[in-house]
């Protein structure tokens, strides 16, 4: 499966606002928006089951990449196992594509991380398990009207 351009890079964190101030201080990364105090996610299936978590989430952007920083805010989320597990760190590479049935299709020999691709949720995603590429989760987003207007406060951090 041949991906586009990369849309951001997912960093797990234990706190999203520290998280902020210590990649500005030492790294000169900046600006950061925030998503707001909670992302809930209501809708979503983590490996197949309904699991409603909660995400405190900004981006930024780090050397010319837009990043997601990602503060699991309950124990449900696979954040929060990444974090308990592995600490923080780098999560996932996500792309935002056009072609998402096609693509969806395509990796269902895979096994889906996160299903969002729910009536609820503004814009379809998955989270493909990391297992067929080497460790890193691969996020997949629908490039739409509405995903372009939900991002493009982000998209512009980069000037995309």
């Amino acid at each position: 499966m041949r991906l586009p351009e990369l849309f951001h890079i997912g960093w797990v964190v234990r706190d999203c606002a520290a998280a902020q101030e210590e990649l500005s201080r030492r790294l000169g990364a900046g600006p950061f928006r925030s998503a707001g105090d909670e992302s809930r996610f209501d809708q979503a299936l983590v490996y197949g089951k309904p699991t409603p978590f909660s995400l405190k989430i900004a981006f930024g952007v780090l050397g010319g990449v837009l990043i997601e920083l990602l503060e699991p805010l309950d124990d449900r989320s696979p954040h929060a196992e990444f974090l308990a597990e592995r600490g923080e760190g780098m999560h996932h590479l996500a792309y935002l594509v056009d072609d998402f049935d096609d693509r969806l299709a395509a990796a269902r020999g895979s096994d889906l991380l996160i299903d969002g691709t729910g009536p609820g949720n503004p814009v379809r995603w998955v989270y493909l398990d990391g297992n067929a590429t080497r460790g890193t989760v691969v996020e997949l987003l629908e490039r739409t009207p509405a995903a372009e207007t939900l991002f493009g406060d982000f998209l512009a951090l980069t000037g995309g």
